[in-house]
């Protein structure tokens, strides 16, 4: 697989479990509380106007970062917050109370050189799962993984558009939209493209566990 590092031919699962795909930023990492304190320091601001960062980050004078400007201040975000970020609640003891029962597999978009970085804050987390960074669209990826075994599988994102391309790929695969953030879920104005959607970690627990667990 050209656009994950490592390749997802290094994967072992279970055969006989569920797996789940689950997102990082933003689901397990609260990707926005923090790098909402790191545009302060850089004297910048969010203008919650939609979900891109393309033109939603701005300097003092209202005017917009470039995309090459974005590109940078991404890439100095994960090099010195990658290690230290904050998590979402109720993720760790929830993704580990899952695992019980599923394969996990976290598949995020964070570029490829923080990797490691990454991995380390996961294992720090006491989330030691498989991890493999993507780029682009995480279709792809999750339809390669869900082919493994063809077992049931679960796909879990703050983002629409990766939950749709998802869909797309692997219409068997199972989908989350799960956006905590309030800000965040106020931008979205499609919430129906998913099988289900989710604004904590405690209803993603009912709805994975609900085949193994009763809950009221």
């Amino acid at each position: 697989m050209q656009n994950t590092f490592p390749s997802l031919n290094s994967l072992k699962l279970n055969p006989y479990r569920p797996t789940l795909i689950c997102d990082a930023d933003q689901v397990i990492f609260d990707f926005m509380y923090d790098f909402q304190n790191f545009l302060k320091i850089k004297k910048l601001f969010f203008n919650w106007k939609s979900y891109a960062l393309t033109s939603n980050i701005l300097k003092n004078d209202n005017s917009s970062l470039n995309e090459e400007e974005i590109k940078e201040l991404i890439n100095n975000f994960f090099k010195k917050f990658t290690l230290k970020m904050t998590v979402i609640r109720g993720s760790i003891k929830t993704l580990n109370k899952i695992s019980k029962y599923f394969n996990i597999v976290v598949l995020s978009n964070i570029p490829f050189e923080y990797y490691d970085l990454r991995l380390n804050a996961l294992n720090n987390n006491n989330l030691n799962f498989p991890f493999f960074a993507n780029k682009g669209e995480k279709g792809t990826a999750s339809s390669h993984i869900f082919n493994f075994n063809k077992n049931q599988t679960w796909f879990i994102d703050d983002s629409p558009f990766q939950v749709s391309s998802v869909i797309k790929k692997e219409p068997n695969i199972k989908t989350i939209l799960f956006i905590e953030n309030t800000k965040l879920a106020k931008l979205i104005k499609n919430k129906n493209n998913c099988d289900f959607y989710s604004t904590s970690w405690l209803k993603n627990e009912k709805i994975l566990l609900n085949q193994f667990l009763k809950y009221d």
